[in-house]
């Protein structure tokens, strides 16, 4: 689910004075920090949600109805508000509010927050009202077949639902407060929500079944806005069913060219997860679980750099300062190599115990384990192409173009389903089973295709970043990745050999042993090849601090 830490904090103009630009770096550095505290919790706390969920539900068809019945929820708020957070909303109420003296603007920001307030509601309960109604329908389409729990999918259906009343009305608050820079009531609400749901499963799974996941769902979308509420204090909200307000206008304008991308990526989505559960009952919950494992390298690197490069990317996005812009770009990307490369191949190595140290209790059993660590493995390339694909996107944003990565994400995307009714015709032919592990491989095929043709499109527009030292980077970070990956193998089967992998304390050890005599060899191998991002990266936490360019 998209959330306000995600959002890129834009630059300061070059024409900004020197002390009144460094006064709003320390603004922006302490906002940042803010928001990384709550995307790092929410994180945490959201593999937390994952093992309880695991612990009591396993990942068979119990835990699968509950993902496909929390799936439209999240898809609808990708779609709606959280797809208009960054592009619509946020500019909108910044717009308006660049002036925060002048008392008419906050009138009229009041008037458009109340709109929009009023027309997503009576909107969305009318959504939510036909979804309910057409449960039974919907529960067919999502988990259609024999291999999914139809009845129980659409009494889950029922509860999650609504959720999208609230989880829409928080983005709607969240991009209000991000506007006016409140960002202590947004930077937790994803760690909130994901804390319901562990005390919701915890309190009443005995008595409730996996009907307590899908409670504790709704209950957090619900705490999501009220904790936002007393940020709206001194807001002359206005609510109204005003469609044709000028803000409404302007939020439309700005959202309109991204929403048939955003459609076409949901669709994706859904068809991922109706395949999965087609796949086997273990489907849509081991599709999750992998995912979650994926997310924390994914995030705390791929979009963390990308992030921290944003600023400067955007002070250099003109063509005269083409040079810094393409300097900075490449610095980027070679420290994302360097951190993304070896925590890739590592997670492939180390899958098994991974999965097994987080999930394997309860009803989670080793085999379980293996067919989610197969999951895992699959979802690995995706992660090294996202390591690529990333900061070329960022890139583009900070030269003020969308429409390139719109386009390329409706190629990839389109090439995406296009595969997958390949590989289903080829499975209803006889010629070759369609698994689950094929399936997350074409996805990370997708994310390939999306960094190849963003690459192909940069080098044409900015000329390319040859003679930046990317190639001699990714070489040398492949050699000593592998060799780490060889030790890391060697270790781990030297430590299952004689500890066994059944146990939490086996695979705690293996994993924590294996991975820090990996990292030992990655790092003396990176300094014998002279891999100097290495010494870099202690320069770049301190850039973070402070909001210095890179460049």
């Amino acid at each position: 689910m998209l959330t306000p830490e995600t959002a890129p904090v834009p630059a300061e103009p070059e024409t900004t004075s020197q002390p009144a630009r460094r006064d709003s770096q320390r603004s922006i550095a302490g906002a940042a920090t803010i928001l990384s505290a709550g995307n790092l919790s929410s994180r945490v706390v959201g593999l937390f949600r994952e093992v309880a969920k695991s612990y009591f539900f396993g990942n068979g068809r119990i835990a699968s109805a509950f993902e496909l019945a929390a799936n439209p929820p999240s898809q609808f708020y990708d779609l709606l508000i959280g797809g208009m957070l960054s592009s619509a909303l946020v500019p909108t109420f910044s717009n308006l509010l660049a002036d925060e003296t002048d008392q008419s603007r906050m009138v009229e920001f009041g008037k458009l927050l109340g709109a929009l307030i009023g027309l997503a509601t009576v909107g969305l309960t009318a959504l939510v009202v036909a979804l309910s109604l057409f449960s039974e329908g919907l529960a067919v389409v999502l988990a259609g077949g024999p291999q999914q729990d139809l009845a129980l999918v659409a009494s889950l259906l029922r509860i999650t639902i609504p959720t999208i009343i609230f989880l829409n009305l928080g983005g709607i608050l969240t991009a209000a407060l991000y506007s006016q820079h409140k960002f202590i009531y947004t930077a937790f609400t994803a760690t909130v929500y994901n804390l319901t749901m562990i005390l919701s499963v915890v309190l009443f799974e005995h008595r409730l079944s996996v009907t307590a996941l899908a409670i504790g769902m709704l209950a957090g979308s619900i705490v999501q806005v009220l904790i936002q509420i007393p940020g709206m204090r001194g807001i002359p909200i206005k609510l109204s069913l005003n469609w044709r307000h000028p803000g409404i206008k302007q939020i439309l304008r700005l959202f309109l060219p991204v929403a048939f991308g955003l459609a076409l990526a949901q669709l994706a989505a859904l068809v991922s997860f109706i395949i999965a559960g087609h796949i086997g009952a273990e489907g849509p919950a081991t599709m999750r679980y992998a995912a979650q494992v994926v997310q924390f390298p994914l995030g705390m690197i791929v979009v963390a750099v990308s992030a921290a490069i944003l600023p400067a990317l955007s002070r250099h996005g003109h063509d005269a300062a083409l040079g810094a812009f393409k300097s900075t770009l490449a610095q980027g990307m070679r420290l994302v190599w360097v951190l993304i490369v070896p925590a890739s191949i590592g997670l492939f190595v180390l899958a098994q115990p991974v999965v097994a140290l987080l999930f394997q209790r309860g009803a989670f059993t080793a085999e379980s384990t293996a067919y989610t660590a197969a999951a895992l493995r699959a979802a690995v390339p995706g992660l090294i192409f996202a390591a690529v694909d990333q900061p070329l996107i960022y890139a583009f944003y900070a030269r003020h173009d969308t429409f390139r990565p719109t386009l390329i994400g409706l190629v990839s995307t389109v090439s995406y389903l296009v595969l997958l009714g390949t590989l289903s015709l080829l499975a209803q032919s006889g010629l070759r089973t369609f698994t689950l592990t094929d399936l997350i491989m074409a996805n990370s095929m997708k994310t390939g295709l999306d960094a190849f043709l963003m690459a192909i499109f940069l080098t044409r527009k900015v000329g390319g970043l040859r003679g930046y030292g990317i190639s001699a980077v990714a070489y040398k970070v492949f050699t000593a990745a592998v060799l780490m990956g060889a030790t890391v193998w060697l270790v781990m089967g030297v430590s299952q050999y004689y500890l066994g992998d059944s146990q939490f304390a086996a695979n705690a050890l293996t994993t924590v042993a294996a991975a820090a005599i990996g990292i030992l060899v990655y790092l003396q191998t990176a300094r014998l090849l002279r891999v100097r991002e290495i010494s870099l990266l202690r320069g770049l936490l301190r850039r973070q601090v402070d909001m210095e360019p890179l460049a």
